[in-house]
C-alpha cells in the first residue's frame, strides 16, 4: 500500500512540474495586445525541464511518420566484426 501511495505522490509531482513548465513556456512566448510581455527570459532551461518531465511520464513529443525531407534516419551499426 505504501508503494502505491509513493507512486501517486511521484506522479503528482511530475505532472505538477509538467504543468508549471508548460505555463512558463506559454507565457514566455505569448505577447498580449498591449505589446508588453508578461515574462521575459530565455526559455531554453524551462524547455529542457518540460522535455524531461514529459519523458519521465512516458510521453514522446515530436513528429512521427513519414520523413518528408527524403533523408533517412541515421543508423548505428556494430562494427566489431569488420576488418580494418
Amino acid at each position: 500500500m505504501e508503494e502505491q501511495e509513493t507512486s501517486k505522490i511521484e506522479t503528482i509531482v511530475k505532472v505538477s512540474i509538467l504543468v508549471w513548465s508548460a505555463a512558463l513556456l506559454t507565457l514566455s512566448y505569448w505577447e498580449p495586445p498591449s505589446g508588453k510581455k508578461i515574462v521575459d527570459f530565455d526559455p531554453t532551461f524551462i524547455a529542457s525541464i518540460f522535455s524531461a518531465s514529459t519523458a519521465s511520464l512516458g510521453l514522446s513529443i515530436g513528429k512521427k511518420g513519414n520523413n518528408n525531407g527524403g533523408a533517412k534516419a541515421p543508423t548505428i551499426s556494430n562494427n566489431k566484426d569488420t576488418k580494418k
